[in-house]
């Protein structure tokens, strides 16, 4: 009994063992630590092989991960860098050295709608740019960050002033229409963390929470089907990393001014050139200038009201985030705050922002996310109210355009301008500045983005996948504008346009600038859910990757607006302080709409050398009436890996990679207002029945039961390959673009005027769109202390118009110019490139003569050719130069080919770099608004002064009164090359030894200056991307920075 029992218990306890040391092996924790040739590296991914992971190295590049066998084998990958395998084998600490690849076709990683991809198996157009390359540009918005940095992206800031817009368009987008009538726009698609967002969103992003930005630019837009026509941006903000917790701190302080102050004729130049135009039309003594007048306009310092009121503004930024956690759990979290003042007035711009995410790994097969994020800005400005009037660039107007012998404070107080001779819509912004008067706009955003995603053991590659966003938006507006008080003065001079310092016996006048407070609110709102399901599958050389997914979205918005007029207590701005009785209520109609969508995915290749995707979106949009609100989005992309052949990779040892690769698909827009398939109405209270006047409705939009998708059929071929140890990448695509069913406005031709509304879009336009666009880079290092890096890019694009709803108003024309040829290439038959043919200045009698002696009849502009005139060629050969004359001057003034380059250079911490931006070709023009000479109200550009006069017959530019002289001619043009430095940053980090000694990852110290110079300009009185001299001018900033990690 005693030795069975023993052998029971031996057996027992031998189990026992044989079962522990099993769980034991199972339960087994492999630790260590990743470093390469300069130290640990944090975020590399550890797995076990065949096992999906989320284990990290953490700051200091220590990993920890369970293993179940001496068998199992870690994989250790990270961007940029060889990825390794080892197998455990009886070790309990497994340190691993990562040996640096280059290599940036491979491993690069980028976004490509639901779902990302290696660069080396995407067969599209798509680029892709770190938020580290951008990330300490001083700009208001994220937009304007990316300006000269993507090739085919082409970025446009409307002025210098704080807030102003940036307008991002990816291959010059179609637009048939004028951008915003009736929901028309040419803006991309914004994508933020695989939500659809808004413009405004995108915006008010900060670039320090942004990892990366892609732009997707050719069918590979079909994912997104209903909204890819104009391209995709879609944007990865950070997220949390296993490791301690790491803070992150920057900020940046900066000063701006423009890049090219105005010249503007001084007032000795403005009142000389006005003499003479009164010399030659023997004008009476008292309307010139005398030469005592003269004299003492010479004898002052040349200062205008832009000396006196512009000033240097200012600018900051500081951001800090924090991020950490461990092989559960992941957590990010960041907050931002941008502050600028404007250069006059009380103009200013405050922005903050608060995203915050988190990452869990709830079991090893289920994984959840949430994200919550908020933002606010803030804008001030001084407004003007006067006859509709109102806009800060007419404020501008007047620093630059007043006559710089007006003073704008006498005696320490604000000249009435307006006062004399002068017209009623001249007016004094010091005096308004010192009012009170303002507008302020608010605006806030709330989202949330979580999703929940489940990867089954028992089916190794499938997962399933919800997100949810919710997106809120509120926006409230102030506008205060009270009366103020300007002071007369006795004109001087001869003709009275001078000032003295002696009040008129009615000192003051009141400026009632409207005498009104309004406000208003908006709302708008969103939500956004997908579900999708993915299988991804490798059956020996085979990788399959598949994906379906469903979608929706709705959105709403409304908003509300009221005024009082008739301020009863002075200097509060608040209702109670105006007229009750004047009260005026605005609805702004709500609105509504909504999509729904199917998408399926097949991504395959065989032994990574033949790629093969295939898209395929199906979309229903509310914006159409119910018949057509669906649509079918395909697209196709083939890929081959040349560098993989073995015939190839055996004797090119040069191509460290080669791909060749297609993509054709069908991409759509239905980014309209919705319901133009129903009539609108208006209310109206203009109806007489009888003697009393009667509430009714208006009709005035006519419906269109047709509307539907605008489609475009892309197609892009490329070429992707490294070089050289890959030191050197190139790319190149060639793409076109067939863009048919264009949202075109039926109102311009299709609809008499005496019908009275205007019509709904219509499916009508097409056009064809083309281009090349090549990416070039070289990274090298000389020595262990020196490097340095080149990268350009380049593009070229045309297009030609088939069809479309022509409008002479469109093309900038009136009815008189009936007979300009029209045409159907929109960089020729554009609205800048009709005028007239100019032959010269007419510089002698003798030259009057023979043009009378050749024809008695022959006038121009309805007079008879002066010495001093301009003339033109006589199109129609009618002997008269008239508006039958204008016609397309240019065989095509767009720009030939764009490039951007970023230089760097390197010596050991010191990093200098420089974006240089140039536009070789076509034909750019001087402004309608510099072309108007000067007259006793308004200055004009200090080109003016060389004009033509009788003692000056080789002046450059003709007499004042020169008939036709202003209008569109080849007389203005001037070359469309700009050259030109966007920025340069000079930076400093510590060195590595100091940096780990001290446990600071990173403290990096920069000095950047934007829109620094023009190389070449081809104006000479306003900088080239200014579109007329008298806007808000381009700004240069330069700003100090500092980064720090701890």
């Amino acid at each position: 009994m005693n030795l069975k029992f023993l052998q029971k218990i031996s057996l027992s306890l031998l189990v026992m063992l044989l079962v522990s040391t099993s769980l034991f092996a199972q339960d087994r924790k492999v630790t260590g630590k990743v470093v390469d040739e300069s130290g640990p590296i944090p975020g590399v991914n550890v797995s076990l092989k065949g096992i999906p992971s989320n284990v990290s190295t953490n700051a200091d590049g220590v990993y920890t991960i369970q293993v179940k066998s001496d068998a199992d084998v870690l994989v250790f990958s990270y961007i940029g860098f060889v990825r390794q395998q080892i197998v455990v084998g009886n070790r309990n600490k497994i340190d691993v050295t990562m040996i640096s690849e280059n290599n940036t076709l491979n491993e690069v990683v980028v976004n490509v709608g639901y779902g990302t991809k290696k660069r080396a198996n995407v067969l599209g157009a798509v680029a892709s740019i770190k938020a580290e390359d951008i990330e300490d540009l001083p700009v208001a918005n994220l937009g304007a960050a990316l300006q000269n940095r993507v090739a085919g992206l082409g970025v446009s800031i409307a002025s210098g002033k704080p807030g102003a817009n940036t307008s991002l368009q990816i291959r010059n987008p179609t637009l048939f229409g004028a951008s915003g009538s009736l929901g028309l726009t040419s803006d991309p698609l914004f994508v933020i963390d695989g939500l659809t967002a808004t413009k405004s969103d995108f915006d008010n992003l900060d670039a320090s929470l942004v990892d990366n930005i892609s732009f997707l630019k050719d069918a590979s837009a079909a994912v997104y089907g209903a909204a890819g026509a104009k391209g995709v941006v879609l944007v990865t903000t950070k997220r949390g990393k296993p490791g301690k917790p790491r803070i992150s701190y920057s900020s940046y302080f900066g000063t701006s001014t423009s890049t090219e102050k105005p010249n503007v004729l001084t007032a000795y130049e403005h009142a000389k050139m006005l003499n003479d135009g009164f010399e030659l039309n023997n004008s009476p003594n008292n309307v010139r200038f005398s030469q005592a007048d003269l004299d003492l306009l010479a004898s002052k310092p040349n200062e205008s009201w832009y000396d006196e009121l512009w000033k240097s503004s200012h600018l900051m930024r500081h951001t800090i985030n924090v991020s950490g956690g461990n092989d559960k759990v992941t957590f990010f979290a960041g907050g931002n705050y941008y502050d600028e003042d404007g250069n006059f007035g009380d103009v200013s711009i405050r922005k903050y922002g608060i995203r915050s995410g988190m990452d869990a790994n709830i079991t090893p097969e289920l994984k959840a996310s949430v994200s919550l994020n908020m933002d606010y800005a803030t804008t001030d400005r001084n407004t003007l109210k006067n006859s509709g009037v109102d806009t800060e660039d007419l404020m501008t107007r007047a620093l630059f355009l007043t006559p710089a012998w007006v003073p704008l404070k006498i005696n320490g107080l604000p000249n009435n301008w307006a006062n004399g001779p002068n017209p009623p819509g001249a007016w004094n912004p010091q005096a308004l500045f010192d009012s009170g008067e303002y507008e302020r706009n608010n605006n806030q955003g709330l989202s949330l983005n979580t999703s929940i995603e489940y990867r089954p053991k028992f089916i190794s590659g499938l997962a399933a996948k919800v997100q949810f966003g919710k997106f809120n938006r509120f926006g409230n507006a102030k506008q205060y504008f009270p009366s103020y008080t300007v002071y007369n003065f006795v004109r001087g001079g001869q003709n009275g346009l001078l000032y003295t310092n002696v009040p008129t016996t009615s000192p003051t006048s009141t400026i009632a600038n409207s005498n009104r407070l309004s406000m208003g609110t908006t709302f708008s709102g969103s939500y956004q859910l997908i579900g999708s399901l993915s299988y991804a599958k490798k059956i020996k050389k085979h990788d399959f990757d598949v994906l379906v997914l469903t979608e929706q979205i709705e959105s709403s918005g409304d908003g509300y607006a009221t005024y009082r007029d008739g301020q009863q207590i002075p200097g509060v701005d608040q209702f109670f302080a105006f007229n009750a009785a004047t009260t005026t209520a605005q609805l702004d109609g709500a609105r509504e709409a909504g999509k729904r969508s199917y998408l399926a995915r097949l991504n395959y290749s065989y032994n990574d050398r033949y790629i093969l995707e295939a898209v395929a979106r199906y979309d229903g949009s509310a914006n159409f009436p119910p018949d057509k609100r669906w649509g079918l989005f395909p697209s196709v992309g083939l890929g081959w890996r040349v560098s993989e052949e073995p015939f190839f990779k055996d004797n090119v040892k040069f191509v460290n990679s080669l791909k060749l690769r297609a993509n054709v698909g069908l991409v759509g827009d239905d980014r309209v207002q919705s319901y133009q398939y129903l009539a609108r109405f208006t209310q109206t209270t203009g109806m007489l029945f009888g003697t009393a006047v009667t509430n009714g409705l208006d009709p005035n939009l006519y419906p269109n039961p047709d509307i539907t998708w605008e489609k475009a059929f892309t197609q892009n071929y490329g070429i992707d390959a490294t070089f050289l140890d890959n030191k050197l990448n190139f790319a190149m695509d060639v793409w076109h673009r067939h863009t048919y069913d264009g949202f075109d406005n039926y109102t311009v031709t299709g609809l008499p005027y005496t019908v009275g509304i205007s019509s709904g879009l219509k499916n009508y336009g097409i056009q064809n769109s083309w281009g090349t666009e090549f990416t070039v880079g070289y990274r090298d290092k000389i020595n262990d202390n020196w490097g340095f890096s080149v990268d350009a890019i380049a593009g070229t694009s045309d297009n030609q118009l088939i069809q479309s709803y022509y409008s002479l108003s469109r093309l900038g024309l009136v009815t008189e110019y009936a007979d300009a040829p029209i045409g159907k290439s929109s960089n020729k038959y554009t609205s800048s490139n009709y005028g007239y043919l100019a032959k010269g200045i007419i510089r002698t009698q003798a030259q009057v003569d023979a043009i009378l002696a050749n024809n008695p009849n022959y006038k121009i502009g309805g007079q008879k050719p002066q010495v001093g005139f301009m003339d033109f060629e006589d199109v129609n050969k009618d002997g008269v130069i008239d508006d039958n004359d204008i016609t397309v001057m240019y065989e095509n003034v767009a720009t030939k080919i764009n490039f951007g380059f970023t230089l760097g250079v390197s010596y050991k911490t010191f990093r200098l770099s420089t974006n240089v931006a140039l536009a070789v070709g076509g034909r750019k023009f001087i402004d309608s608004e510099a072309r108007k000479v000067p007259t006793t109200t308004q200055s004009a550009p200090s080109f003016w002064a060389d004009h033509w006069t009788p003692t000056t017959p080789d002046a450059k530019y003709p007499r004042a009164d020169a008939p036709l002289a202003r209008e569109n001619s080849t007389f203005w043009s001037v070359s469309g090359t700009v050259a030109r430095v966007n920025n340069a940053q000079l930076s400093y980090s510590l060195p590595k030894k100091i940096s780990e000694k001290y446990r600071i990852p990173e403290f990096r110290a920069y000095l950047i200056g934007t829109n620094l110079f023009n190389i070449y300009n081809p104006y000479d009185y306003k900088d080239p991307n200014t579109s007329s001299f008298a806007n808000y001018p381009t700004l240069r900033t330069i700003s100090l920075g500092l980064n720090i990690s701890m």
